[in-house]
């Protein structure tokens, strides 16, 4: 049995390497060019006001979501008027079809309290 030499050389990984590197950058041109500039930016949109306006501190309810996302989620809590929660519900899936994927990263804080502040629920920290 002869051996041949050509069986021991090392082959040369320039040319796949090469390929490889041309192959990246090509998908990554084709992933930059394609993203539209709308896409890139959030957009933000407003709650209707008659889901917030109150006369009095018993009329604000807190809610664990104000957005997209509930606050275990990354999202926020807030208060909203006690009878503004469907019309806030409706708005939310209305709004949040295409939402962002929300986050598991609990930002609910236990320390809120509704109230009624010049007209609209608002959350403030509790006294004490």
């Amino acid at each position: 049995m002869t051996l041949e030499l050509d069986e021991f050389r090392p082959r040369s990984w320039r040319r796949p390497t090469l390929a490889a590197c041309g192959l990246t950058a090509m998908l990554v041109a084709v992933a930059l060019v394609s993203l539209e500039p709308e896409s890139l930016r959030a957009k933000r949109v407003d709650v209707p006001a008659d889901v917030a306006r109150c006369a009095a501190d018993a009329e604000c309810m807190l809610v664990d979501r104000i957005g997209c996302c509930p606050c275990r989620s990354g999202g926020a809590r807030w208060a909203i008027n006690r009878d503004g929660e469907e019309t806030l519900r409706r708005f939310l899936k209305r709004t949040c079809r295409r939402s962002a994927v929300c986050v598991q990263v609990n930002t609910c804080r236990d320390d809120l309290v509704p109230a009624c502040v010049d007209g609209r629920c608002t959350a403030r920290v509790a006294d004490g």
